[in-house]
């Protein structure tokens, strides 16, 4: 019987694009649409700008461009900065379940060589659409357990992800996708200690995902062979990395069953907000009770939020550490001070998160006011919804519930919802005509001959 990685990469090799539904397309278009506009509103950040100037020494070549530079690198080098690219401002889509950023990584390798190759939009989408659902599914193997072991889930199912969306553009056989797979599994890490401090490491894990699986699927294309059990052997990735988990608990099914009839990425949902997904909710929740009852910020006396257990130790603690994050980066995944901000700005957009806002006296001092405990009412994992409550100093309070994250199947966003975050994204950075031209193009991406004209005018 075929183990995990050889059923998956037997499924690879054998999609054709017709094999891929309507519906599933449409919504690649949009992931797509959503994550250039995320890299665009990234690219002046000097994080982005010092990762190209890096990979200037280490990967200099002439292969590849990464989005939105002249200069030339190599293909893995311009993989790592559209990975870097489309993480920095964590504005990316999400698979709720999984905590996956499925999209990013297959596309940051995929738009690289898709670029530099004159590949065609059809091409591109399914390289895309097989990363993203394989890299949701693997994500689902054991999804609350990556965190819990301080392994960032994106570092890791990126690669994934990356490495059967580059096997597609190259037309790997199975055999070759299966050593990819086994080279990519010793390569990735996505250990979580920028959690603790907000160094920028973090923001690196995607680009990091998207090189190595360049050089993996280069290996295995030149017949260096890689072990067959890399995700489900004894001392596969999952056994080995999550080592408290008993093996009956690892769902190796999820990742295989009805492969190309129950599609995984119609679950990925897009961030309104350049922040972890789980926040969303309560930001939407605060800014609902702003909104509905004109409250001042010096009459509340407390933000009470109902948190989901396996959630507190990622975005409300250590509470020292959350009320006065040390970066942009840190401040993205605290709770306490994304309420704040969202409060007393009205709005969390690309520009959320600056040093002036992590410093603002009145946004610190309403951070101090918001609290936590744990949810009375289990969390749907599927859902990620959120329950705030507000405190005023005349006694009353109001509540606000949200079941479903926005994004999801269940609290969805228009096609319109992606123009306006794709638009508000790339104001200031491309001109209003090209903003309208990219939105035109890519919506008709499964038509064009060749993507690199689309990606060649966004530079400079």
């Amino acid at each position: 019987m075929q183990g995990t990685s050889e059923q998956l990469a037997a499924w690879v090799a054998r999609l054709q694009w017709d094999d891929i539904p309507q519906h599933v397309r449409k919504a690649a278009r949009l992931h797509i649409l959503d994550v250039v506009g995320v890299m665009l509103a990234a690219r002046p950040s000097e994080v982005v700008n010092a990762a190209a100037r890096a990979m200037a020494q280490t990967d200099p070549g002439s292969q590849a461009r990464a989005l939105g530079f002249d200069s030339t690198l190599s293909l893995g080098g311009a993989a790592f900065v559209n990975g870097v690219m489309a993480s920095v401002l964590e504005f990316d889509d999400t698979h709720i379940e999984s905590f996956v950023h499925s999209t990013i990584a297959p596309f940051s390798a995929a738009a690289a060589l898709c670029q530099a190759s004159h590949l065609a939009g059809p091409l591109l989408m399914q390289a895309v659409i097989v990363g993203s659902e394989l890299g949701c599914r693997l994500g689902l193997v054991s999804p609350s357990r990556l965190h819990s072991a301080g392994i960032h889930p994106s570092a890791i199912m990126g690669t994934f992800g990356a490495v059967y969306a580059l096997a597609t553009l190259r037309g790997l056989p199975a055999a070759q996708i299966v050593s990819a797979i086994g080279h990519s599994a010793s390569m990735c890490g996505g250990l979580m200690a920028s959690w603790e401090d907000g160094a920028s490491t973090k923001t690196l894990h995607v680009g990091m995902a998207a090189g190595q699986a360049v050089r993996a699927v280069a290996l295995a294309a030149e017949g260096i062979s890689g072990p067959v059990s890399a995700f489900d052997g004894r001392y596969g990735w999952f056994r080995t990395h999550l080592q408290k988990t008993p093996p009956e608990e690892f769902r190796f099914s999820k990742a295989t069953a009805a492969l190309g009839q129950d599609w995984e990425m119609l679950n990925v949902a897009s961030k309104p907000y350049p922040s972890a997904f789980t926040i969303h909710p309560y930001v939407d929740a605060v800014l609902a009770l702003k909104a509905a009852h004109g409250m001042d910020a010096s009459h509340i006396t407390e933000i009470r939020c109902e948190v989901a257990q396996s959630s507190i130790a990622t975005l409300c603690e250590p509470v020292a550490e959350k009320l006065r994050p040390r970066t942009t980066w840190h401040g993205r995944i605290s709770l306490q001070h994304s309420l704040a901000e969202a409060f007393i700005i009205g709005k969390m957009d690309k520009n959320a998160y600056s040093p002036e806002a992590l410093h603002d006296p009145h946004i610190n001092a309403l951070a101090d006011k918001v609290s936590y405990r744990v949810a009375q009412k289990p969390v749907d994992a599927k859902k990620s919804g959120a329950h705030v409550t507000i405190f005023l100093d005349d006694g009353n309070s109001m509540q606000h519930v949200i079941d479903s994250v926005r994004g999801t199947r269940d609290n969805p966003i228009s096609e319109a919802d992606y123009f306006d975050k794709f638009r508000s994204n790339a104001e200031g950075v491309i001109a209003p005509a090209l903003v309208e031209q990219t939105i035109d193009s890519l919506m008709r991406l499964d038509e064009l001959p060749d993507v690199a004209p689309v990606f060649d005018r966004l530079a400079g």
